[in-house]
């Protein structure tokens, strides 16, 4: 009955679908978390069904709100899920990338539209990402009506509107194209499957690693670049405090997550890369005069896959798929190394600075065998980075690598 009521009031009313609709969907994660035992077999499949709808309708905080609400059901409940329920969140979760990457983003033309005989070069200075937050707390308070809520903490993704999805202004206005009402309507929609992708992402890596964990992590690894400290062993995953829902999922669940990443990242880059497509949006006023890009969805939906990668190759528990996982970690940093070496822009490189401090800070707390392993595979790239002009925290993880390589393959003595 609520369903059916649900969707009708939706579709007739835009207004009561930011509020009182949003409202009632965390309030429904909250009553089925309190009564989880009794309603888990009766009604999850429909509240499943439910949030994946939510995300479908071009109604930004509706979709935003669906996607948080599907964090909270799986963070609140996820101890007590039985591998089947891990099934069909894992599939409700790949079935909502899949529906939300925006293709058309990649393929829209204006009406008429001629495809021009050279395409124009990539323009370093509008790649760098502007990104806009809307009335939403900024100094760590929050409203009155969400602290009940169980908030994505140190999440910037959850305070963006669609407006993060672009780049700075342009130099100039070259537009020459009038949007449509339907053009509108369509940009809209495109804008909206950026900010669930975006969400979606983040709630990945709360998921499965418990809301700021990563941040925390990335502040460890800029400590330890500050002191030099990469010479610990690789901490196995029963050595060190597992809060996150990581521990829950099977191989297969995990890989199923991975490759839902993986898309999102490939697409991401590969629109990012499209400056001719890039240059036409901005003249049909996609989004005002800014070039549009997905930097924050290339950039965090790596980040996510290389630390859920890094986590089952030191997992203890899952050492018969250690040859299956290591060979998809060469594989997923070779192309990200080479991506970075093909970047024209020192402001697109500069938002992968924690992206490489990941990567090697992982690398560096190998044991010896491990290392030789990747620095054989990604040794060559990373020579080839150097020649940038890099960030101090970069150089300085690099530099620990050089000098660990050296000593590993007995490059130069110890003394």
């Amino acid at each position: 009955m609520f369903t059916i009521q649900f969707k009708l009031l939706c579709l007739q009313k835009a207004e009561w679908m930011t509020t009182t609709c949003n409202h009632a969907l965390y309030a429904i994660i909250d009553v089925f978390t309190q009564y989880f035992d009794i309603l888990n077999d009766i009604l999850l499949d429909e509240l499943l069904s439910q949030l994946f709808w939510c995300v479908q309708q071009d109604n930004e905080q509706l979709a935003r709100s669906g996607t948080n609400c599907l964090e909270n059901l799986v963070i609140s409940n996820g101890e007590k899920f039985s591998n089947t329920v891990w099934d069909k969140v894992c599939h409700c979760m790949m079935q909502i990338f899949n529906s939300t990457i925006p293709e058309k983003l990649s393929t829209w033309k204006p009406e008429g539209y001629e495809e021009p005989p050279n395409s124009p070069r990539p323009d370093p200075d509008d790649v760098q990402e502007h990104q806009v937050r809307d009335g939403s707390p900024v100094n760590g308070e929050t409203s009155p009506e969400k602290k009940d809520q169980l908030q994505r903490t140190g999440s910037i993704h959850s305070v963006h509107s669609i407006s993060s999805v672009t780049s700075t202004e342009s130099k100039g206005n070259k537009s020459q194209y009038t949007k449509t009402v339907a053009d509108q309507k369509l940009f809209t929609s495109i804008l909206i499957k950026c900010v669930v992708q975006l969400e979606l992402i983040q709630s990945i890596d709360s998921i499965l690693f418990f809301p700021a964990t990563s941040r925390h992590e990335d502040e460890e690894n800029m400590k330890a670049v500050q002191d030099g400290s990469f010479n610990s062993a690789f901490l196995t995953s029963s050595e060190k405090d597992d809060p996150g829902m990581y521990r829950y999922l099977s191989v297969d669940q995990l890989f199923l997550l991975l490759n839902c990443l993986e898309q999102s990242h490939r697409f991401a880059k590969k629109f990012n890369t499209n400056n001719a497509q890039r240059e036409l949006l901005r003249n049909a006023g996609f989004k005002g005069k800014s070039k549009p890009n997905l930097l924050k969805q290339e950039t965090s939906s790596l980040a996510c896959l290389l630390r859920v990668l890094f986590k089952m190759y030191s997992d203890e528990k899952r050492q018969e798929f250690w040859p299956k996982i290591q060979q998809k970690l060469i594989s997923v940093c070779k192309e990200a190394l080479e991506y970075f070496l093909t970047l024209e822009s020192d402001s697109h490189r500069d938002t992968w600075k924690s992206l490489i401090v990941l990567l090697l800070s992982k690398m560096l707390k190998m044991n010896e065998q491990r290392f030789k392993v990747h620095a054989s595979n990604h040794y060559s790239q990373l020579c080839e980075v150097m020649l940038f002009d890099l960030k101090w925290e970069q150089r300085a993880i690099l530099r620990s690598f050089f000098v660990r390589t050296g000593k590993v393959f007995s490059i130069v003595c110890d003394s």
